[in-house]
């Protein structure tokens, strides 16, 4: 999911001038993939912490018998779904998925589905990025007599690695988390053509068009959460929702160091979506009462910064965060490296000011060669203004360098490849990275006689969390630290 991540990929075959059939095969491949992708952008938003899935399926005689895409976490897998849709046409048909499907609970329900479907050919657009998970499946379809191709490793060439950016771009808040154990963050922002997001008097509504407010309502609903700062509460008195009707809504996150924030405020209203505070300890008892006493969960980090604010919420799950905030917290954020992309809406209006904000506070930087490239740089027109997209750190890259399973069985016989770290233990986290507690998940924990069982989880919506500095050496390796709540816990909550 890419918040405008949108791919561009055409939903009929790429047709192919080239007599070769191996060629046109080839092409119907990568327009299958890319198909696949497509499709699964379906979901962005609604799947979180899970990535986003897709799954063709298609006969011999190159005929799309079944399409489908994961809806929301906790359905059921996109290939289970492809499958029902093609029914008995899947024997000897292919399956393209634009990720390697990674099972929740061990069960392998997506690979057990297009197996016993009769599907003979697996074409992949990625490896799964979590590495515990990473090589599974494409083990298991090997293992049960299914030809397996994934772009990069076991097929090359330059449109190759277009459909296989197709697949990256679908997943990146999911790519961008695996390998950086932060959440995907975007920047986002209006300003006018002299760089201004408010006049010197504060007032900013509006710079930009109701259009590009529509995006930016999308690129919310896209997202796990919105984060902003005190000054924004305080100035704007945000709203902070999807307002698409129906989608997705994301948390509302404040970050506040000394809670100077007023008693009245928007946010405080959870009757659409809860809001989180985060602020450092000590801060202001008597108002984090207040919040909790409205519903609003106060977490309390011992130093407050863009960096560790991040990994408490990569452990809590969240795949993708938008940033909506003043110049000030901007260039935190900017600086701790946890913004991985920047959305720009330039309006062709100048209304000048010394003192008017900027979008992106002190750098420290004296020289223009200091300055930070945008890569992957994006242009478009919407209304009158200009959206201008870019990276601030590139897409990882995870085509494994390991060897295949047979090369390093061949130099040592003792040694299975890609076996799962995982160890169950109390708040560990979950199979796709979420800190237990949080979890949508059931948990395994042992019984009185030792045995594995599975047991629900649920977080506290609402009271004051404090949250000392985890350690994390590994995911499924234990911690020095861990979120406590100084409110009654939920039922469900361990």
């Amino acid at each position: 999911m890419a918040l405008s991540f949108a791919v561009v990929a055409s939903s009929s075959s790429i047709m192919c001038k080239a007599t070769n059939a191996n060629n046109h095969s080839h092409l119907q491949d990568l327009s299958y993939i890319k198909r696949a992708a497509l499709i699964s952008d379906k979901s962005a938003g609604f799947t979180s912490p899970h990535p986003n899935f897709g799954c063709v399926i298609v006969t011999p005689s190159a005929e799309v018998v079944g399409e489908a895409y994961l809806y929301a976490q906790g359905t059921k897998p996109a290939e289970v779904l492809a499958v029902e849709a093609a029914g008995e046409r899947c024997r000897g048909a292919t399956a393209y998925v634009n990720m390697e499907p990674g099972d929740c609970h061990g069960d392998h329900t997506a690979v057990s589905a297009l197996v016993q479907a009769g599907i003979t050919r697996a074409v992949i657009g990625m490896r799964h990025p979590l590495q515990h998970l990473r090589g599974n499946a494409i083990r298991a379809f090997r293992s049960q007599g299914l030809q397996v191709d994934v772009l990069g490793e076991d097929m090359q060439s330059k449109l190759v690695e277009e459909a296989r950016k197709a697949c990256l771009l679908v997943n990146l808040p999911f790519v961008y988390r695996a390998a950086s154990r932060v959440p995907f963050s975007v920047l986002k922002y209006a300003m006018t053509l002299d760089g201004k997001i408010a006049a010197s008097s504060g007032h900013a509504a509006w710079i930009s068009s109701k259009l590009s407010r529509n995006r930016v309502f999308e690129l919310r609903g896209r997202s796990d959460a919105i984060i902003v700062g005190g000054n924004t509460v305080r100035r704007d008195n945000p709203r902070l929702t999807a307002r698409h009707g129906g989608g997705h809504m994301p948390i509302r996150i404040v970050l506040s160091q000394s809670l100077d924030l007023p008693e009245e405020a928007n946010l405080w209203d959870l009757s659409d979506v809860s809001t989180v505070v985060v602020t450092q300890r000590g801060a202001r008892r008597s108002f984090q009462r207040y919040l909790a006493s409205k519903g609003v969960e106060v977490v309390e980090l011992d130093i407050l910064n863009p960096r560790d604010v991040m990994e408490y919420f990569h452990d809590r799950g969240y795949l993708s965060i938008l940033w909506e905030c003043g110049g000030t917290l901007a260039a935190s954020a900017i600086s701790s490296g946890v913004i991985h992309k920047v959305f720009a809406f330039v309006a062709p209006k100048i209304i000048g000011g010394k003192n008017a904000p900027s979008p992106v506070g002190e750098l420290g930087m004296v020289e223009m060669s200091q300055a930070l490239d945008l890569i992957d740089v994006c242009f478009e027109q919407i209304g009158p203004d200009m959206l201008i997209s870019g990276f601030l750190q590139p897409i990882p890259d995870l085509t494994p360098t390991i060897p295949s399973e047979d090369e390093t069985f061949a130099i040592d016989p003792t040694v299975a490849p890609f076996e799962t770290s995982i160890i169950f233990f109390y708040k560990t986290w979950d199979l796709y990275g979420a800190f237990s507690n949080f979890s949508p998940h059931p948990i395994q924990m042992p019984d009185e006689d030792g045995k594995q069982v599975h047991r629900s989880q649920q977080s506290s919506s609402t009271g004051l969390h404090r949250q000392n500095k985890i350690s994390k050496k590994s995911r499924g390796s234990s911690t020095t630290g861990k979120a406590n709540t100084a409110a009654t816990p939920s039922s469900g909550e361990i």
